[in-house]
């Protein structure tokens, strides 16, 4: 049963997700704020019942059990902060975007990541455009039903105090890399277009109908659904979606091979929300259009000399009033916070030295009373 128990201010924290998603935030923000918490026996407990890797060791995938127990430490406790954090987590993270190929019947391989979710890898699916016609996904494929009895265990679990959202999307030119590998499905926009479009038109089913498998097995709250990026928004369905494989490409490439694939997916499921890891205004302008996207989170590019909270200026006037989430650091936070410099309708999570519960619950407060 999905439920939210484990968060000391739902009813709060919820309302101000309305207005920030249903567009009513027009001078405030919101902000996950980072917490130090008290899981240092809880980790060592927990080593000694499942067994330590090295880190980078190819491992067995884990148990349900295991990786359970392994998400909910220290989540009781992070939920006493009165941030806008919500206690709803990414169960399947394990399975990793070569999830792909697994679900396509090619073997996989785990690393391990000391107390964190694996790396996964996957044998390429896809070798040549003359094995197409024989290419379907399966709800019933082994990794398939590996991966959604992980949410079924929680769902089982979870006993209303936390919830889990479905996987983010892998389709259109993401689902291409994961299918022929990066670097041929790059050269596929060039020497094989129509063919990536047939082969994108297979992402798209798969997309559909492993996200609807895993909407099922999810309990929805009554007034909003569970995605990634988003944890609970005030819509009945919402998909997360990415542009990583276009961060190289151009504008062109994602409006010709890109776009419409998104926007059959959200019109589809009712609303999307953006993973965009680069902060390129040019391919922000054209991923703004989509109808029904719900926030744009960007960001993220270690090349880029520019913070990324320096581009939130730019990046609004890119995308309009579409809701922004944006990283930065809590020196950064927390001195423009005071000056009165963040600008509003945009949701920051911060990064760097962790607070306590009490400091970060101080903060929030300061959160919650700012008005640009």
């Amino acid at each position: 049963m999905s439920g939210l128990t484990w968060k000391r201010n739902l009813e709060l924290t919820l309302d101000r997700r309305r207005s920030f998603f249903q567009g009513r935030m027009h001078d405030g923000i919101l902000a996950t704020l980072p917490v130090r918490l008290d899981a240092e026996q809880a980790w060592s407990t927990f080593e000694r019942k499942w067994g330590t890797y090295q880190e980078g060791q190819t491992r067995p995938f884990p148990g349900n059990e295991e990786i359970f127990e392994r998400f909910v430490i220290g989540l009781e406790q992070r939920g006493q902060v009165e941030d806008d954090w919500l206690p709803v987590v990414y169960s399947i993270l394990d399975a990793g975007e070569s999830m792909v190929g697994g679900m396509f019947g090619k073997p996989m391989r785990f690393i391990h990541r000391r107390r964190n979710a694996l790396f996964s890898k996957a044998e390429t699916v896809l070798t040549d455009y003359s094995q197409l016609p024989s290419l379907s996904f399966s709800l019933g494929s082994p990794w398939t039903q590996r991966f959604l009895s992980i949410q079924d265990y929680f769902e089982e679990h979870a006993d209303g105090n936390f919830a889990q959202h479905p996987c983010l999307t892998i389709d259109a030119l993401n689902f291409a890399v994961e299918m022929r590998g990066a670097t041929q499905a790059y050269l596929d926009l060039y020497e094989h277009p129509d063919e990536l479009r047939g082969l994108m038109e297979i992402g798209l089913d798969y997309n559909v109908r492993f996200q609807e498998a895993q909407m099922a097995r999810i309990a929805p709250p009554a007034d909003g659904c569970f995605v990634w990026l988003g944890d609970w928004v005030p819509f009945p369905s919402a998909v997360s979606l990415s542009v990583d494989a276009y961060v190289i490409c151009s504008v062109r490439h994602y409006a010709e091979f890109g776009f419409e694939y998104h926007r059959r997916l959200i019109e589809h499921f009712g609303r999307g929300l953006m993973h965009f890891h680069c902060n390129r205004t040019d391919l922000a302008a054209e991923v703004a259009k989509l109808p029904g996207l719900a926030l744009l989170q960007f960001g993220g590019d270690t090349r880029d000399p520019v913070p990324d909270i320096d581009r939130v200026p730019e990046m609004r006037r890119a995308v309009g009033e579409i809701p922004l989430q944006v990283a930065c650091s809590l020196r950064e936070f927390q001195t423009r916070l005071a000056e009165r410099r963040l600008l509003p309708n945009v949701w920051y999570t911060i990064g760097g030295e962790a607070l306590s519960p009490d400091e970060a619950n101080g903060l929030a407060e300061k959160v919650r009373a700012y008005r640009a």
